[in-house]
């Protein structure tokens, strides 16, 4: 697991705490732990503001450095037809394309 410095721990907990202050309405008229659960499971279905979270942006932004060759190049690998095919468990090209990026030695660095 990649280890974070601690100004960029202090980061993450200022943009999450500014992410949870903005959805806190939503979440503290939740009737239970397990429906606030749920919101935040479901942010980027049913807020229109979810993709301009800093937090948001934050992590989309580590993921593309981290993983965006992998998943590009296994995208290409699968559409392209090189030798890796989609198997009955994987229906659709994300799955697969997931599927090996998980296995990657950068996700497994991470």
């Amino acid at each position: 697991m990649s280890q974070f410095s601690s100004e960029d721990e202090a980061e993450l907990q200022s943009l999450l705490r500014e992410l949870l202050k903005s959805v806190k309405d939503r979440i503290s008229g939740a009737p239970s732990v397990e429906c606030a659960e749920e919101i935040l499971l479901h942010l980027e279905e049913t807020d229109k503001n979810f993709h301009n979270y800093e937090f948001v942006k934050y992590l989309r932004a580590y993921v593309e450095s981290s993983l965006g060759t992998v998943i590009e190049e296994e995208t290409e690998n699968f559409t392209r037809g090189d030798g890796h095919a989609i198997g009955p468990g994987q229906d659709t090209l994300v799955h697969a394309v997931t599927k090996r990026t998980r296995e990657s030695a950068q996700y497994v660095f991470l």
